[in-house]
């Protein structure tokens, strides 16, 4: 990566993490969304195993769950399909700039997974903006754009049946 990159890629990184501590959560009006929303790593989490596992501990349908994952690596040089965003999907001062970022953000859920580890700024982000009646997420998360945390590991998929065992006293 030459100098410019590295120096535009700093820049951008500060204005993440910026707008990832002055942000605050949207407000849950009196009526949330009946949508289930999944954040994930998509170089880590497969997709439409994590689609199969919502269905299977949540008794949903797959119209009613939406994925969005995002990736570090694999979509630099070949079209990434619209459930990924990368990096470049922000511009130079932090602000979601995609379709793929805007469409997911446009939807209440009634949850929302952030099945992701430490160190995501970006899928952070996104979390911190979306709008959720509960947001759930791992304990090694940020716990600051998560409402409930659970002590499993992100490589661990019993993370939604535990979920749900919670979550259905809650809700």
């Amino acid at each position: 990566m030459n100098q410019n990159l590295k120096v535009l890629n700093s820049i951008q990184t500060y204005f993440l993490r910026k707008n990832l501590e002055s942000s605050k959560p949207p407000k849950i009006n009196d009526k949330p969304g009946s949508k289930i929303g999944v954040l994930y790593n998509d170089d880590v989490s497969d997709r439409y195993q994590l689609q199969q596992l919502i269905e299977k501990n949540f008794k949903v349908k797959t119209s009613e769950i939406n994925l969005l994952g995002f990736s570090r690596h694999r979509y630099d040089r070949v079209e990434k399909p619209d459930f990924v965003f990368i990096k470049k999907d922000f511009s130079l001062f932090g602000q979601p700039k995609s379709e793929t970022i805007t469409e997911f953000l446009s939807h209440k859920y009634k949850l929302l997974f952030n099945f992701f580890g430490k160190d995501e700024l970006c899928l952070e982000i996104v979390a911190q903006h979306t709008e959720a009646k509960l947001k759930v997420g791992l304990h090694e998360s940020n716990e600051k754009v998560n409402d409930l945390l659970l002590a499993l590991d992100s490589k661990n998929l019993d993370f939604f049946e535990e979920s749900s065992k919670y979550i259905k006293h809650i809700i």
